[in-house]
């Protein structure tokens, strides 16, 4: 390594505040620890990092950047256009002259390779593969802004492949869909700072030094002092600042309430505890989640599709109510007046004169001519009932992937009756998880065995299910749309039961 790269790496580890698992904290400790000073034992709050053998100097580190003249990407694309993109390793801000042999990715690589495939039309999805315990503060927050805009331009999943911890869990939590191996865990939702105090071992090895400097709290975090008390309380509120920004994000990313995501603790969640805890969607391998955003792209042309009609039909509203009449037109159900012909419908010129006038009245003046009609604004167009209803269609096929993931596929029909967003879906559902796990009963009419469409449905997902091997979810929305005489009688079944807000 670099000698003159020591004490910047020193100075990005030891003072901040930083988002990474505690166990790569230590291992981060003891890997650097000869190299910037650090003896045998050292103990960062009660947890000791034994440092067992100096490191022996890098080699040169090569830094000529690879052509991509080539017009090959840096990162893979399935044959159906999917963007797979990495997280691994420790994020950093920069990686400089680093690079993923010395275990770091930067956010700047992150953000380049996104902002390739978002912006490429023959990229039509991308899957974040992560596998990472965090890393910095620095750079993250506006990367996972970046991934949570990606949404509304193509699909963008993720899957902790298998570790999306700290910084890396605000990364994957952008995604609009997060998968987790069977043996994956997310979550360490919280921030830490730590400060090496080694004026003991100065002491020891008969060092002093003597800072010089102005401003109170210009040597608030010198490693040659124990920190202070007024330091240390200045670090806690960077801390907590950031551990606000952090749940923010989270309860953004994930559609839930900040209190929720405190209460996890900062703790690790792996497999079904993470499903439970509303911090990701679905067990499965990697296959599984590419295969979901694949299927997920294929969708997603027509859904923009779609929105573009119904944006076409709000423009033509707008137009018709304000746009001026140029054109003099008359409708065929306005009479014309007595004794005038017909009159041609021409532009930006008067009609003809009538053929013949009326004779005057010898007794009194003629009455004034009366003036032709003015015709009735023309109506708007009526809403595109296919657009409209393959918007619900979609909130209505998301909400019931996510019923049949909490085990709860009755409550389709409630959500539907009580117009739930797929977001307030997820947080009812999330509640009902949780009072059932301390032993809440929870009374729903949706308890009752279905009936009518909604039981042939039922039955159609679970009979497809069994026969390809898919998820009742999957099963359910190929049901629908197999059948959709039967999803539009399910629909009007339950939109019987709708009242009126």
């Amino acid at each position: 390594m670099k000698q003159n790269y020591l004490p910047h790496l020193a100075a990005r580890v030891f003072g901040v505040p930083l988002m990474v698992q505690i166990d790569k904290l230590m291992v981060i400790l003891e890997a650097i620890g000869p190299r910037i000073g650090m003896r045998e034992h050292v103990v960062v709050e009660g947890m000791p990092v034994v440092v067992t053998r100096p490191a022996p100097d890098d080699e040169e580190e090569d830094d000529e950047i690879l052509s991509l003249a080539s017009g090959r990407k840096p990162y893979p694309v399935t044959p159906d256009g999917i963007a797979v993109l990495s997280v691994s390793g420790t994020l950093v801000k920069k990686a400089s002259w680093m690079d993923a042999e010395s275990g770091l990715q930067s956010y700047e690589q992150i953000r380049s390779h996104l902002a390739d495939a978002r912006d490429d039309p023959g990229i039509r999805g991308i899957l974040l593969d992560v596998d990472s315990p965090g890393g910095e503060v620095g750079g993250l927050f506006d990367l996972a802004d970046e991934v949570y805009a990606v949404r509304d331009q193509k699909p963008c999943y993720a899957i902790a492949n298998d570790e999306a911890f700290s910084a890396a869990y605000a990364l994957a939590s952008s995604a609009q869909r997060l998968f987790l191996t069977r043996t994956g865990g997310v979550g360490s939702i919280g921030v830490i700072a730590v400060h090496m105090d080694q004026s003991g071992w100065d002491e020891k090895v008969g060092r002093k030094y003597t800072a010089v400097y102005a401003g109170a709290r210009k040597n608030d975090f010198s490693t040659h002092q124990p920190l202070s008390d007024d330091a240390r309380a200045n670090l806690q509120t960077e801390v907590d600042r950031l551990y606000d920004m952090f749940v923010t994000a989270v309860a953004r990313n994930r559609g839930l309430k900040p209190a929720l995501i405190r209460n996890t603790d900062a703790g690790l969640f792996w497999g079904e505890k993470a499903i439970s805890a509303g911090l990701a969607d679905q067990v499965g391998s990697f296959d599984d989640a590419l295969a979901a955003v694949t299927q997920a792209a294929k969708g997603f042309r027509q859904s923009r599709a779609t929105a573009s009609a119904e944006a076409q039909i709000e423009q033509g509203k707008d137009e018709d109510t304000t746009m001026p009449q140029t054109t003099e037109t008359k409708p065929a159900d306005v009479p014309n007046p007595q004794g005038a012909a017909p009159a041609e419908t021409k532009t930006g010129t008067e009609a003809p004169a009538p053929a013949a006038q009326p004779p005057a009245q010898p007794s009194a003046a003629a009455p004034p001519t009366p003036e032709p009609a003015a015709a009735p604004p023309a109506a708007p167009p009526a809403p595109d009932a296919a657009a409209i209803e393959a918007r619900i269609r979609g909130e209505h096929e998301e909400i019931a992937a996510l019923c049949t993931l909490a085990g709860e596929p009755g409550f389709l029909a409630e959500a539907i009756s009580k117009r739930l967003t797929p977001a307030q879906a997820r947080e009812s559902l999330l509640a009902r998880k949780a009072a059932k796990s301390q032993g809440t009963q929870i009374s729903s009419h949706t308890d009752a065995a279905p009936v009518g469409a909604e039981a042939q449905l039922n039955a159609a997902a679970t009979q497809i299910a069994a026969s390809k091997h898919i998820t009742f979810a999957q099963a359910y929305v190929e049901a629908m749309k197999l059948q959709p005489a039967l999803y539009q009688q399910y629909l009007a079944e339950k939109s019987a039961t709708v009242k009126p807000n």
